[in-house]
């Protein structure tokens, strides 16, 4: 690798080396300091928690995203010059892997969307297919890139460097339009919304999570696609490594947060079927049939319910609503 290879002066590109150090930095300071304030709802509601497909995939991304990080870390702070196998192959691995989590968050979110919208055949068909495109759009992109970066990729200054092929940024566009998705279905779910009075606490932690998600994930993948497309090489990984810790952090916040309610909740029916089922002092009232009451009274706030039976999709994030409506509770 030449001086001449490297598309700015040397001491820019110290320059941006530093700035990226920093923004590594301040990311994984973000992770860990996150982590450490709900390491306690981790142990309880995961870990001591019913095991499912959700809390596979939060713990997945939990403990990779720190790993791709540290490893990076690592690679920042000098490789060797006979460390050109390490570059070539932690290249290839952290684009997969970045890939990978990215597609593992997003799918929680598309059961958070599917569950908005009462897990409507068409939902689910538009979302497998976006998705599906979603993915092999990125994948066919970064494997191209990859093969492009590389061939060229060496040790130089304690650093990886390569010539990064021009149409990589795009590996980020299919993200951005995927999060537009999901967005565009979680306010036209919003909109179908009968009465705003009949939002129950669990649909307002689905809204609120997911607008905030939406706002978090879209403005870190575009900073990470506009740096991509138009800043110089050296400043690749100015976003790339914040946002994939910015991600992650919101990514857990929405796991837990539903978690957290539905541990709440169960622990309230708990409570009232103690108390249901306590002793009677006096003559007890036979139950009213369901039948002999009013067809108006018998009319609850229509609950997020799977209507798809052939759905392969996790019920855990649809459980809380399921028990309800099987108990005729009401959701506040």
């Amino acid at each position: 690798m030449s001086l001449v290879d490297i598309p700015v002066p040397l001491v820019t590109a110290a320059e941006h080396g530093a700035a990226v150090k920093a923004m590594t930095l301040v990311g994984i300071t973000a992770l860990v300091y996150d982590h450490l304030l709900t390491l306690d709802q981790e142990i309880d509601l995961i870990w001591r928690g019913r095991p499912g497909f959700v809390s596979l995939i939060f713990l997945v991304n939990r403990y990779l995203v720190p790993c791709i990080l540290i490893v990076d870390v690592y690679e920042q702070s000098g490789v060797t010059p006979s460390s050109k196998l390490f570059c070539q192959v932690w290249t290839v691995l952290q684009s997969y892997l970045t890939l990978a989590s990215f597609m593992l968050i997003h799918a929680i979110v598309a059961i958070r969307v599917f569950a908005l919208h009462n897990g409507r055949s068409w939902v689910r068909r538009f979302l497998w297919v976006s998705g599906t495109i979603y993915l092999l759009t990125t994948t066919v992109v970064i494997t191209l890139g990859s093969v492009e970066v590389v061939s060229t990729l060496q040790p130089y200054h304690g650093a990886c460097v390569g010539t990064m092929p021009w149409y990589l940024w795009f590996s980020w566009l299919p993200t951005v339009i995927f999060e537009s998705i999901l967005f565009m279905l979680t306010i036209l779910a919003l909109l179908n919304q009968e009465d705003c009075r009949s939002f129950s606490k669990l649909t307002r932690i689905l809204y609120l999570d997911g607008l905030v998600y939406f706002a978090a994930v879209t403005i870190c993948s575009t900073f990470s696609l506009m740096v991509w497309a138009f800043a110089p090489v050296t400043l690749n990984g100015l976003a790339r490594y914040f946002s994939l810790a910015v991600v992650n952090v919101v990514s857990s916040r929405m796991v837990l947060n539903l978690k957290a309610y539905a541990l709440k909740r169960r622990s309230v029916l708990s409570d009232d079927d103690l108390l249901n089922t306590g002793p009677s002092f006096g003559p007890s009232t036979p139950p009213t049939p369901l039948t002999s009451i009013p067809t108006r009274a018998r009319r609850w706030p229509r609950p997020l319910t799977i209507r798809s039976a052939d759905s392969s999709i996790d019920l855990e994030v649809y459980a809380i609503e399921r028990e309800y409506q099987q108990l005729g509770t009401r959701l506040r």
